[in-house]
């Protein structure tokens, strides 16, 4: 819980603002542009139920601080720029590629950064300092304690049952709605469906083919697989893989969740067409020279595996948010696509 002491410290810092004029002028007023999209007719107010309870939202908000996983990339397609938000981890850089050009297009400056908000425990100081209007955790693991400090803040809105588990339709969906664009978020899905769809069209030998989405083996002979509920597998599906009846018989014995571990035997016992794994070069060859077993699995001896190593690429597909999923659409397929069709005839079972 959020001791005491803490708590005191906020309301102090609060009041310091509010006497310095910071709460009317927040830092850096003067050289910011800030960007939002107006919102749609009758919008306001809204209501938007969370796992700690419900949020009100009365009118459009304008310094929006995005706490967890993917919540800035949600809310700039939006056409609402945050005012802060976590740094990017996985790759060169503090912001993702479709983050920084998006918000260029925009014409916005990019968000303040602070770790905290991407995961751990919340810097409440460093929230309260960037005056917000909002804060969206949707899929976030913030703690009921930090989310009723939050709310001291703003209006705060949490996940929607459990942490880190927000699927991307619920997490366009809240958004959606807490930023006045409800009738928007169904035209985002749309047109990010469309779009891989297209990509789909020109990758026609992608269709029928079967796969596999996992992490490399771990240390001890475990492997977790993506399932086909999970949003990446979903976007290779949409691209026209096909799930193996035997990775769907896992799944289903697991309880249908969008990731679980099977053991290597399991694992072992899989053999799609392709094997689409997210990893470096480096982390490749190691993971594969450390299990025998695992370099003699036939979609890594008969080179069936689409290494996506690119990790920008990677996480395009690992966060599977529209703005993310048109930035890398097209690579994906193509990595996908050279080794289905160096590899044709030579496809797996289930």
């Amino acid at each position: 819980m959020l001791s005491a002491s803490r708590r005191a410290a906020l309301a102090v810092l609060a009041f310091a603002l509010l006497l310095s004029g910071c709460a009317s002028a927040p830092p850096h007023a003067g050289a910011e542009q800030r960007v939002f999209a107006e919102p749609e007719d009758g919008a306001y107010p809204v209501t938007i139920d969370h796992a700690y309870g419900s949020t009100e939202v009365t009118t459009q908000p304008k310094r929006v601080v995005a706490i967890g996983w993917s919540g800035a990339d949600i809310a700039i397609q939006f056409g609402t720029v945050p005012v802060a938000q976590g740094n990017a981890t996985g790759i060169e850089g503090d912001y993702y590629p479709w983050v920084s050009e998006a918000i260029g297009k925009l014409g916005a400056p990019l968000p303040s950064l602070n770790p905290s908000l991407e995961r751990g425990e919340v810097d409440l100081e460093y929230v309260l300092m960037q005056q917000p209007d909002l804060i969206v955790a949707i899929n976030s693991g913030i703690t009921e304690a930090e989310y009723k400090a939050l709310s001291d803040i703003a209006p705060t809105i949490a996940f929607p049952s459990e942490p880190w588990a927000t699927t991307v339709d619920e997490h366009i969906q809240m958004m959606g709605a807490a930023l006045g664009r409800p009738t928007y978020a169904g035209e985002i899905k749309k047109e990010t469906a469309k779009r891989v769809a297209d990509v789909a069209a020109q990758h026609p030998e992608l269709s029928g083919v079967t796969y596999l989405h996992s992490f490399l083996p771990s240390d001890d002979g475990q492997v977790v697989v993506f399932g086909s509920v999970d949003p990446r597998a979903q976007i290779l599906e949409a691209l026209g893989l096909e799930p193996l009846a035997g990775t769907l018989e896992l799944q289903r014995k697991a309880g249908d969740p969008a990731s679980f571990t099977v053991s290597m035997e399991q694992f072992l016992s899989l053999s799609p067409d392709v094997h689409v794994v997210i990893s470096d070069e480096d982390t490749w060859r190691e993971a594969v020279a450390a299990n025998a077993a695992f370099q003699s699995w036939a979609p890594v001896s008969d080179n069936r595996v689409a290494l996506i190593d690119d990790p920008a690429t990677g996480l395009a597909l690992a966060t599977a948010t529209p703005l993310g999923i048109d930035w890398g659409i097209d690579a994906i397929a193509d990595r996908i696509s050279r080794v289905v069709t160096e590899t044709r005839g030579e496809g797996g079972a289930s």
